[in-house]
């Protein structure tokens, strides 16, 4: 008889409404389930979470061997939770992870449209994150606005809204689709771009890892692309390959967040 082991997964994609278990529960089962029969002798529990508070109180009380979890996260709690990247995620369409900050057409470029104002955003929760990595520190003080509605965000921006923030910093993939929408495409500009950011990372709790083959969960992972229903899992979760981090990008990040880039 096999004996097959049960092991917690985490999920945390900080700041987004649709990064719940309630919403997205089941997809990611979906795509865990095909990694555990991949990998063997395991079966996955995934929780997904987009709070990074609450997401610490999952590994503290859960003990996951593994998670996917946002590079903000891995940053702030990479020693405190012993975590190792194991393999970056590359997402659908794409070609490299960026930044950008939103105002009205009219505003100062760069980040002087946002010294004063606040800053809408979803990654208001890895406050160091954003400011340390996506803003190099180039900004003395930034007040942060926790959205999870980045277009509803932008909207309040263009109508003036009572309590609409003075800009907006989202993923660069969205802003392209924005600018060219009709009607907010031609009210807005793109004030200030990051540079090229890690990715969402698969990480092990090394404390935690017990029997799990670390080997067979990269190998699982990373030979998805290479079937028709492996390509299907990876569409569902938006995702074109998992593949080995980008230490360089990696390194700069961190040196980033601790204050450290020469």
């Amino acid at each position: 008889m096999q004996i097959v082991i049960l092991l917690a997964f985490l999920f945390l994609k900080t700041g987004e409404k649709f990064a719940t278990q309630e919403s997205a529960g089941a997809t990611v089962g979906e795509f865990t389930a095909c990694v555990a029969k991949a990998t063997g002798d395991v079966d996955f529990e995934p929780r997904v979470l987009n709070d990074p508070v609450k997401a610490v109180e999952f590994c503290t009380t859960k003990k996951p061997p593994v998670g996917i979890v946002t590079p903000g996260f891995y940053l702030a709690y990479q020693k405190a939770l012993d975590m190792e990247p194991l393999l970056e995620v590359r997402r659908q369409k794409i070609a490299t992870e960026r930044y950008v900050v939103v105002v009205k057409k009219g505003a100062s470029d760069g980040l002087d449209a946002v010294k004063g104002k606040v800053l809408a955003t979803t990654l208001a929760a890895e406050e160091r994150y954003v400011i340390g990595v996506i803003l190099q520190d180039k900004l003395s003080e930034v007040r942060l606005k926790p959205v999870t509605d980045i277009e509803g965000a932008v909207f309040d921006i263009v109508e003036g809204a009572k309590d609409s923030a003075g800009a907006v910093l989202m993923e660069e993939a969205a802003w392209q689709v924005m600018e060219k929408d009709e009607e907010l495409g031609p009210k807005l500009k793109a004030a200030y771009r990051s540079e090229e950011l890690p990715g969402a990372l698969v990480v092990a709790f090394r404390a935690n890892v017990g029997k799990l083959d670390l080997c067979k969960l990269k190998t699982a992972l990373t030979s998805l692309g290479k079937t028709d229903d492996g390509r299907k899992t990876l569409g569902s979760i938006r995702v074109e390959a998992f593949e080995d981090p980008n230490q360089p990008r990696l390194k700069k990040a961190q040196e980033s967040f601790l204050g450290k880039l020469q």
